[in-house]
């Protein structure tokens, strides 16, 4: 008798216990605190945060909910298992859409700026060790060019051109 009281759920006005977080809030700032005023049973409850908390709890619930339908499909759950998970789903997209309503941001719109930035063909900008090894050698090259010319100079002629081939290969050293 007492687990059937345990699992029955309490009959709660929404309105009274209903977390208010489905207005805009200002921020002129994004690392400026927000609050979260919550009522419940046991009275009222703030929670500070920063924009930025928010945002990443919405994309977590957001995330989660389309894990758990993606989860419901590939797995072919059925039944209880299946109503279970998709219950949770949409429940998690609730919560979240409260949260991002609350603090202004779109996590649809958010998604598809990421995936347009997946679609352009990344920038080989950060090329690391090959500039050192491009440089040293750039360096060694115009240090060369160098001699040759003073070289000829005092020669008063054109210097040999042809490689010398008692020189170490400067590629091989490296490989």
């Amino acid at each position: 008798m007492d687990e059937a009281r345990e699992n029955e759920k309490p009959d709660l006005p929404r309105d009274e216990y209903e977390p208010v977080v489905a207005q805009t809030v200002e921020l002129g700032f994004l690392g400026t605190e927000v609050a979260l005023c919550v009522f419940d049973i046991h009275g009222d409850r703030e929670i500070k945060t920063c924009h930025g908390d928010i945002r990443k709890i919405v994309d977590a619930l957001r995330d989660y909910s389309m894990l758990l339908k993606m989860v419901c499909k590939t797995w072919n759950l059925q039944g209880f298992h299946r109503v279970k998970y998709e219950f949770y789903a949409d429940k998690l997209r609730e919560i979240a859409d409260k949260f991002q309503t609350g603090i202004g941001y779109d996590y649809d719109a958010a998604l598809e700026r990421c995936r347009k930035k997946q679609g352009k063909k990344p920038r080989n900008e950060d090329v690391g060790g090959e500039a050192l090894a491009m440089g040293f050698l750039k360096a060694q090259q115009a240090a060369e060019a160098k001699d040759r010319k003073a070289a000829e100079k005092e020669s008063g002629g054109t210097a040999d051109q042809t490689e010398d081939s008692t020189k170490p290969d400067s590629w091989g050293e490296d490989f």
